[in-house]
């Protein structure tokens, strides 16, 4: 029985230390993120870079796009059907 009721005590006592822990110890408030937009450019990944398809705004590996163009004038798509309306939309875009 002393056994039991050394254990209670010891129990009150911990959830006392844990009140006033609580109580002594200020409030995170969580900071607000800034909402700017990232850049434009292309996004650098563990996997390689990121590039956006411009006709559905698919992200996806410059390894496995399809690109139209060279150097920065580049364009990048997700499939053949997305560059093919791309360049409908665009004809004066560079010619596959």
């Amino acid at each position: 029985m002393r056994i039991v009721i050394w254990l209670i005590r010891v129990v009150a006592i911990m959830f006392i230390v844990r009140l006033v822990l609580s109580a002594l110890t200020p409030i995170a408030v969580p900071r607000k993120r800034p909402a700017s937009r990232p850049a434009a450019g292309p996004a650098e990944r563990s996997g390689g870079t990121l590039v956006r398809d411009p006709h559905c705004g698919t992200y996806l590996p410059a390894t496995r796009a399809l690109r139209v163009g060279m150097g920065a004038s580049a364009q990048y798509f997700c499939s053949d059907d997305c560059r093919r309306a791309w360049l409908a939309a665009n004809p004066t875009a560079h010619s596959a």
